[in-house]
């Protein structure tokens, strides 16, 4: 086994044990954590002095781990998932099943990503399926594509690093809406906008 695997493999019983972890992902490092367990997802608010009110984004290991999560997505949902996941694209859904409040945003809805390879999406895997997905910065600072440029209080209170040297960067995924046959573009990134409406707009005319 390589060294980033056993990292990942322990990371991965920290964070079903209800711990908090430092890891790449596709762009830049993230705040990791079980999404379903209070205690762990209070901690990222603390660590990162974010609003509570600011729903937590999710990333999925896979399709099928998000898909049941998800409740009608839609024509245009598959058809973007089909095209875009994995990738950077994040798309925000109404929920199949009670899930928590911090979670949830403006009427209810969940935020879910299947990113393309990289060690969060491992860690996912590893975690049950599921994690948070937050840039590992103190609320409103830059995104942290090293460990060095990270607040030194933020790696202090996590309960394990994966430092994989510098991350890609780039631009953050892209956060859309889906509206019946359309698409609300809430955060503009990886996947232009012009990408998205040329699939939807080839199978949907």
């Amino acid at each position: 086994m390589s060294e980033t695997h056993d990292a990942i493999t322990r990371a991965g019983k920290i964070i079903r044990s209800g711990g908090v972890v430092l890891v790449p992902t596709e762009t830049f490092y993230a705040l990791a954590a079980d999404p379903f367990r209070e205690k762990a997802v209070a901690r990222i608010f603390r660590i990162k002095c974010r609003d509570e009110k600011k729903p937590l984004p999710l990333i999925a290991s896979r399709r099928s781990v998000a898909e049941p999560l998800i409740h009608n997505p839609g024509k245009t949902a598959l058809l973007l998932m089909d095209g875009f996941w994995p990738g950077s694209l994040t798309m925000v859904f109404d929920p199949a099943v009670d899930v928590p409040k911090w979670l949830k945003g403006p009427g209810g809805k969940i935020g879910v990503r299947v990113p393309p390879d990289c060690p969060a999406r491992d860690l996912a895997e590893e975690s049950g399926g599921w994690i948070t997905a937050t840039s590992a910065n103190l609320s409103g600072g830059p995104d942290p594509q090293e460990i060095a440029s990270i607040a030194r209080q933020v790696v202090a209170a996590v309960d394990a690093v994966i430092d994989l040297g510098p991350t890609p960067g780039g631009a953050p995924s892209t956060v859309v809406e889906l509206l019946n046959s359309d698409i609300r573009i809430i955060r503009h990134g990886a996947v232009t906008e012009s990408a998205l409406r040329e699939l939807v707009g080839a199978h949907l005319t």
